[in-house]
């Protein structure tokens, strides 16, 4: 009746009254050794580990005193005897996120790969960083060229005017001399993400996997839609119809024009960046430093200008420069 009941079977319902009903001892069981040390042992590893500054740890600590004839300890009872007098380590510094204030300052670009029928296709998506407001696309046959970026480039400042700065990774498609004389042309300062650190393009990550998976809950319900069809809807969606919250419910459509400021001249502005750059070369004490003395000098410069700030926390209101939180 009860084995009915629960929807198991009698033998199960046997099994488990079985065990659960075996007389048990008062006194609360315990996995493993009990911890015993004595207190002339504890005392010799916690000077040991304070003698080296903390710099031996549990698992160094336990082949020491087994070599010293002290005995042979657990990791853990030997954690216990140290847990008071542990080197913590400092606290991590709290990520600092990257606000772009305004439209049409910083737009970042990349590629993402899809297949349709077999054959390798790559969307090229450039977004304004702002509003996440997808300001052009283009979906290419195999893997995308220069040529391909150069022209849909122009194409978006064509369309909505040139922006600051650009921000793309190192892949080459991003530097090709297409790209540099556009960007030559239409005075667009060029940011270049560091190596093997995808977040730092953040935004565009998100923007992808958003735009991956509309595409695929269509697919699922259309399969037969052309994959240029899907991805024109799923851009409309993140565009023009998605309340975003990081957006307080505004659309990336309405955020962007809502947004749009007056941009600064931009001879000062590259002479500015340029600057800084250099100055950042004279300073630089390392490899690391050197390198990365072209992004900090576009980032210290637009911080400089109000259009980028640095915030600890996640923001969901986003206003244009000038504007205080």
């Amino acid at each position: 009746m009860i084995a009915q009941a629960l929807g198991i079977t009698v033998d199960a319902w046997r099994k488990w009254f079985k065990s659960h009903s075996r007389p048990r001892p008062d006194a609360v069981r315990r996995r493993g050794r009990p911890t015993v040390m004595s207190g002339a042992v504890r005392e010799a590893i916690r000077k040991c580990y304070l003698d080296h500054f903390g710099q031996w740890g549990p698992t160094v600590l336990r082949p020491w005193a087994r070599r010293q004839g002290l005995g042979i300890y657990s990791v853990g009872t030997i954690d216990s005897a140290i847990a008071d007098i542990k080197v913590k380590p400092d606290p991590k510094p709290r990520t600092l996120r990257c606000e772009v204030t305004a439209s049409n300052i910083l737009w970042a670009e990349d590629g993402a790969s899809f297949r349709e029928n077999g054959e390798k296709r790559e969307l090229l998506v450039l977004q304004d960083e702002h509003a996440r407001y997808r300001v052009n696309d283009r979906l290419v046959d195999g893997p995308a060229t220069g040529k391909d970026v150069a022209s849909y480039l122009e194409e978006a400042f064509i369309r909505h005017g040139a922006p600051l700065v650009i921000k793309h990774d190192g892949g080459s498609i991003f530097h090709d001399d297409d790209v540099r004389k556009l960007f030559d042309r239409y005075r667009v300062v060029e940011l270049t993400g560091p190596r093997h650190h995808p977040q730092y393009n953040g935004k565009k990550e998100r923007g992808f996997r958003d735009l991956r998976s509309f595409a695929r809950a269509m697919h699922k319900q259309y399969p037969w839609m052309p994959l240029s069809e899907r991805i024109k809807a799923a851009i409309k969606d993140l565009n023009d119809d998605r309340p975003r919250p990081v957006l307080s419910g505004c659309t990336a459509a309405e955020v962007y024009q809502r947004d749009r400021i007056t941009l600064p001249d931009r001879a000062q502005f590259k002479k500015e960046v340029e600057q800084t750059r250099l100055t950042f070369l004279a300073q630089a004490a390392s490899r690391e430093e050197r390198d990365s003395a072209g992004r900090r000098a576009v980032e210290t410069v637009l911080s400089r200008y109000g259009y980028l700030e640095f915030r600890g926390t996640m923001s969901t209101d986003f206003r244009a420069a000038g504007r205080k939180e």
